[in-house]
């Protein structure tokens, strides 16, 4: 059965994966997800997206490398983890020349569960035979957003009866690649209003309104995001890379980078409900999920949180 899914569900779905999940691995306590920015190149320029405007984020042909995947998958065997990969990130996926090979790689570890998101632009619309491909090498789920209104949803739900069953779903977002979102809205919508109801953010201040919020935030205790260099950055909302990286998995390890003075520091002023620096402007609520993982980090590490110094 085709997987539908709104806002509501999604959550709901994220927390059903995120408690399948290895939180309590000792080497990257309280990880659940890693997301991959396998390209810097999307095929769109949808006004949510700070692609929209090439002076705010630029296409470029940047590619995560396979031994960089190669790599993140020997250390992750080496620690035992399991969890889910997302293949994501500031661009799309399928731009990447090699995303089936990167699928391969990722599968030859059976614990990773591999999901891509995608607009469905070329893995639905122009070539439903790789997506089958893309399949039989390993993938998990296809979560496929569709930007152009009712007809583009209902054309897709019928190309997509040839996909595995289950293993694939579909979210109907009527012409939202036109709305304008940070540009005013035809039906004279607020920005707020078309986040809230699309479950959009502000990408850390570059879209939308920038006012701080005094909360915690779990995303960098359960969730990490993977650059297409390597890098591991704060989480993927710093599209513009302002919190800098916290190690590389290429030069070092997921586990020196995930449990990095700094990262540790960063945690730490996040539990406290501090949100600054790149956090400062930064609008996702952070606690939809990843209690448990917050909780792990403040239980183990609570010495060196309270005794590391900004």
């Amino acid at each position: 059965m085709l997987q539908m899914f709104s806002k509501l569900s999604h959550i709901g779905y994220r927390e059903e994966r995120y408690r399948r999940a290895d939180v309590n691995n000792p080497l990257l306590l309280g990880l659940s997800t890693i997301e991959l920015n396998v390209s810097e190149l999307c095929n769109r320029k949808c006004s949510f997206c700070p692609r929209y405007d090439e002076s705010v984020y630029p296409n470029q042909k940047k590619f995560m490398s396979t031994a960089t995947v190669d790599a993140l998958v020997k250390q992750l065997k080496w620690c035992g983890w399991y969890g889910d990969v997302h293949i994501a990130g500031f661009g799309e996926p399928h731009t990447h020349p090699t995303l089936l090979q990167i699928i391969k790689i990722l599968k030859s570890y059976n614990n990773l569960f591999i999901e891509i998101a995608t607009n469905g632009d070329r893995l639905i619309d122009n070539d439903i035979e790789f997506t089958k491909k893309l399949f039989d090498a390993g993938l998990d789920l296809l979560t496929i957003d569709c930007y152009d209104g009712d007809a583009q949803y209902y054309e897709r739900i019928s190309t997509c009866q040839v996909l595995p069953e289950g293993k694939y779903r579909l979210s109907n977002k009527p012409d939202i690649a036109n709305f304008q979102l940070f540009q005013g809205h035809p039906d004279h919508k607020s920005t707020e209003q078309l986040i809230n109801e699309f479950g959009f953010t502000n990408r850390a201040g570059i879209m939308g309104k920038t006012e701080t919020l005094d909360r915690e935030c779990y995303l960098p205790f359960y969730k990490t995001l993977i650059d297409w260099n390597g890098n591991m950055l704060l989480c993927c909302n710093d599209w513009h890379r302002k919190g800098g990286d916290f190690g590389n998995i290429n030069k070092d390890s997921i586990i020196d980078a995930w449990n990095s003075d700094k990262m540790i520091k960063k945690r730490r002023r996040l539990s406290e409900g501090k949100r600054d620096d790149v956090c400062a402007t930064c609008d996702i609520d952070g606690k939809k999920f990843g209690l448990k993982s917050f909780e792990l980090h403040e239980s183990h590490y609570n010495y060196i949180l309270h005794k590391l110094v900004d």
